[in-house]
Formats: C-alpha cells, structure tokens, sequence
C-alpha cells in the first residue's frame, strides 16, 4: 500500500511540472503576441509568476529579451538594465544577431561585460627529463660512451586562465611535477692480458620530486574549432625531495649491491627554466580541453661543485661523483578548464 501511495505521489508531481511547464510556455507565446501588438506596459504582469519559477532556461532567456526591449521602448533604462543583467547571469552564452535584433538592444548588449573573467580547472601529462650538463665531475676516470638519459614521469595540477584580450591570454599553474632521468656511466680500468678493456658500470636512476609555477602568455593563432595557441614565460620550481637509486658492475661478473642515496642535501632548492610550447583548446561543455606540448629549458644548476663529492657513501661505496648540471624537460599534456563569468556594466570613461 505504502509503494502505491509513493508511486501516486511522484506520479502528481511529475503532471504538475509537466503541466506548469506546458502552461509556461503558453505564457512565453502569450508574451510574445503581446509584445508584437504593441501593448508593452502588459508584458511584466503576463511573466511575474513564471519568470519566478516555471520556465526553462531557453524559455527565460527569451522572455527577459522580450522585458528588455520593452523596458528599453518604454524609456525606462534602469529596469532594461536589470533585466538584461538578468538574461546575461541566466545564459553566459547569449549572443545578439545584429542582423537581426533591434539596434536599441545591440547597443544595450554591448554596454556589458559579457566574456569570461577566467578559467579554472586540473591538469595531467607526462614529462621526459635529461640533465645539461654544465661541469663533468667525476672520482674516477670515465669511458667517452658514458651518458645520461632520459626517463619518462608524472605532473597534475591546477591551471588558471586570464583573457587579456580575444587573442592573448595570461596562464597560471600549481604542478606537483616529477622529474626521472637515468646515468649510464663507464670507467676505463685499463686492459687485461689479453688486451681487452677493463671496464666498471655504474647504473644510476634520479628522481626528484617538485612543486612547479609555471608562468606563460598565450597566443591564439586562429580563431577556428581548435583554437591553435603558442606560448612562452618561465617556471619557478621548489625541490621537494631527490634520491639516487645506483648499482655498481665490475667486469660484467661482480657488483656492489643496488643502493639508494638521499641526494636532497645535495641539490638546490629552487630551479628557474624559460619555458615554449604549442597546443589547442577544444570548446566543450561549459569549458575547453586543452592539449598542449611544452619545452622547458633549465636557466639555473641544480648541483654545485661544492656538493660534488658530497655523499660521501655514494664516492667511496659506488665511486659516484655528482656532475654540474640543469635539467630540460619535454612535457606533453592534456587539462579542462571552466569558464568563469561574472556580467556587469562596463564602466563608460568621459
């Protein structure tokens, strides 16, 4: 009995919205009629009851335009006012049809702020990361084939947007970045009797852990369905943490056990990088998709040649000596950011 009388209750509501929706829109067209026979001072009177609450979004909209041009016909510039702040808060996405729309209401559109003030949103992408080295420094005497590589990590984030203008925007980000990069050294211990070189490996792997703000100005290249954009500004980095994960070989037969080093002591705490890159912004929802590819070239070492020989373990267990140098990272990512509007009347300059 209880699931009947349930069933009765939504069955009600269901009909009374479907009916207050059916008769609202009678209202709309009520309006609309009105408003072309000329009987303006009607048209508040015929829309109070569901502009308060019955009409759908589509339907407000048209009925604060039909307000609007009233108001404005009647001579009556505060209440226009109003109500086209109304129609601007209520659809952030109106737009005029100046071939269209009276001139009176064109003109009246375009006293008010109507674009977005910025955009808010997360961001997630990869990065590849490989020192520059500024200053080999090394404990032992390193074979010409010794390298650094490159290694694949992680960043997410929050992004900010400020449009400038219709083609410049001013962008902002918070980044919990990783950097990962591998070393590949070799020393030369001479040849054996055979006249085979001797040769010990070291294998490094680096990862540092940073909270990164990047800063940039963006460029749209063309106004089109992927808005193309170039970029270009710098990023301040602040170190979080970084270890070394190093396993020494000898003769491809023997090694000294794989062992990790905190080099956090070692580096230094801020890092300073210009920064280019390209991508698109995809309308979508209420927002864009951003995709974008980006370059940052390091300004500042993050070692020294005071901290070289610093970890001690890392010198005499491994025979690890820590080079100068600045890291460069190509990063590929992918963000949605959220238009944020806030319509107002402009202010006018005398």
């Amino acid at each position: 009995m209880k699931k009947l009388y349930i069933l009765l209750i939504v069955a009600c509501v269901s009909t009374k919205g479907f009916t207050q929706s059916s008769s609202c829109a009678q209202t709309l067209r009520l309006a609309q009629s009105t408003y072309d026979q000329g009987r303006l001072h009607e048209l508040e009177g015929i829309l109070k009851s569901c502009l308060a609450a019955g009409f759908t979004k589509e339907e407000k909209v048209g009925a604060l335009k039909l307000l609007t041009l009233a108001y404005i016909y009647l001579e009556e510039p505060t209440r226009a006012d109003e109500t086209m702040l109304l129609l601007l808060q209520t659809d952030h996405y109106f737009e005029i049809n100046p071939a269209v729309d009276p001139a009176e209401f064109v003109a009246l559109y375009r006293t008010y702020r109507t674009r977005e003030i910025y955009r808010v949103g997360a961001k997630l992408g990869v990065n590849a990361t490989r020192p520059n080295v500024v200053e080999t420094v090394s404990a032992v005497k390193l074979a010409p084939d010794s390298e650094y590589k490159y290694s694949i990590a992680i960043l997410f984030g929050g992004a900010v947007d400020v449009p400038l203008n219709d083609k410049m925007t001013l962008h902002g980000e918070l980044l919990y970045l990783q950097r990962k990069f591998e070393l590949d050294l070799k020393v030369e211990r001479g040849v054996d009797d055979t006249g085979k070189p001797l040769i010990n490996g070291f294998e490094g792997f680096e990862k540092q852990n940073w909270l990164s703000l990047p800063l940039s100005f963006e460029y749209k290249l063309a106004e089109k369905k992927y808005n193309p954009f170039i970029s270009g500004g710098v990023s301040i980095d602040y170190l979080l943490s970084a270890e070394l994960s190093a396993l020494r070989t000898k003769d491809e037969a023997a090694s000294v056990p794989e062992t990790t080093f905190d080099l956090n002591p070692l580096r230094e705490k801020l890092n300073l990088s210009a920064m280019i890159g390209a991508g698109v912004k995809l309308k979508m929802g209420g927002g864009y998709f951003v995709a974008e590819v980006r370059y940052l070239h390091g300004l500042t070492n993050i070692s020294s040649a005071e901290t070289a020989f610093g970890n001690e373990q890392a010198t005499w267990d491994q025979g690890y000596a820590d080079s100068i140098f600045k890291v460069s990272t190509l990063a590929l990512s992918g963000s949605y950011v959220i238009n944020i509007f806030k319509p107002r009347k402009k202010q006018i300059i005398k």
